[in-house]
């Protein structure tokens, strides 16, 4: 009876190694994997905010916008010396910085606007819009989305008339300029499109996206999140076949790419993690936010506002 019985045990030692390989076999093989967690060294410049949405670096200083507080702020980027550009504002989302000026759009206050990078007179470049949103400039002018209104719009860094570029669209959100077209996301459309920055005839790069939002673009490609589809992805930006890089995340919402890597925001996920834009496995860098919204990369550092949590983090990578 020993015999007969050690061969039993043996089919089951046998069965147990059979599924534990099957198990190992399966999660090795999902589509995206998530790396081991690295510890950049991460610094709080500053808390106690209303809302940081967006922001951007120039020189020595972070300028973000207070959706909620109503503010333009800026804060050292060693995190001292805070100071308020612009107040009283109604709903601060997109911002910019050149030659001196920090532009931004009102989504409420339904304006582009401009101040100095040290405050001083809040100049109107353009008024009585409907939901101003995304903003960028170049060349001289300032480009913006008006979500409402479903249009991409230029102004003039000095003000004056405006120009419509493209109408006829839904929820026009982010916005980037690169050589001679202007990139934009239709987040009810599920969208990524371009159009001259003269205007003309709009080109639909990628279609049938869920909820795309934030993108950037690098080395002739566009990356870009959809934000209820959980993904990031790449395509060319002169159109072609899309990518998927990374999959199964929590409402990706924005995305800077650097040095072959992109990296991005999960708004409902909590994390700032990075993915090489070849794809493989995603690397978490922070974890535990309170929804971690824009993002910007500025000398090997991320800065990235933490919306509920009201504080601008920067990581040194």
């Amino acid at each position: 009876m020993r015999a007969p019985r050690r061969v039993l045990w043996g089919v089951i030692l046998l069965g147990v190694l059979v599924v534990v390989a099957t198990f190992v076999i399966l999660n090795e093989s999902h589509r995206t994997e998530i790396g081991q967690a690295e510890v950049p060294v991460v610094t709080t410049l500053v808390s106690g905010l209303e809302e940081p949405h967006f922001l951007a670096v120039s020189g020595e200083y972070v300028y973000f916008t207070e959706l909620l507080g109503g503010r333009i702020r800026r804060v050292h980027t060693a995190g001292r010396d805070t100071v308020t550009l612009a107040e009283g504002l109604d709903w601060p989302i997109g911002i910019t910085v050149s030659d001196g000026y920090v532009y931004f759009t009102e989504h409420h206050g339904k304006t582009v606007s401009k101040v100095g990078i040290n405050g001083g007179e809040v100049i109107r470049l353009a008024e009585s819009l409907h939901a101003p949103y995304g903003i960028a400039v170049s060349g001289g002018y300032v480009y913006y989305t008006d979500m409402d209104w479903g249009t991409v719009e230029k102004v003039s860094v000095d003000g004056g008339g405006v120009t419509l570029l493209a109408d006829g669209l839904r929820d026009p959100l982010r916005i980037k300029v690169s050589g001679e077209y202007v990139y934009f996301t239709e987040y009810a459309a599920g969208r990524l499109s371009k159009v001259k920055t003269t205007g003309g005839k709009v080109t639909v790069l990628a279609l049938g996206l869920d909820y795309p939002c934030g993108f950037d673009i690098s080395d002739g490609h566009v990356y870009f999140a959809e934000r209820d589809g959980g993904t990031i992805k790449k395509i060319g930006t002169d159109g072609g076949e899309v990518t998927t890089l990374a999959t199964d995340l929590k409402g990706p919402i924005d995305i800077a790419v650097s040095n072959g890597y992109a990296y991005f925001t999960e708004q409902w996920g909590g994390k700032l993690s990075k993915i090489s834009t070849n794809g493989g496995k995603i690397v978490e860098l922070l974890a535990g936010m309170e929804e971690p919204f824009g993002i910007t990369l500025s000398d090997d550092c991320l800065y990235v506002a933490e919306s509920r949590a009201g504080a601008i983090k920067k990581l040194n990578l």
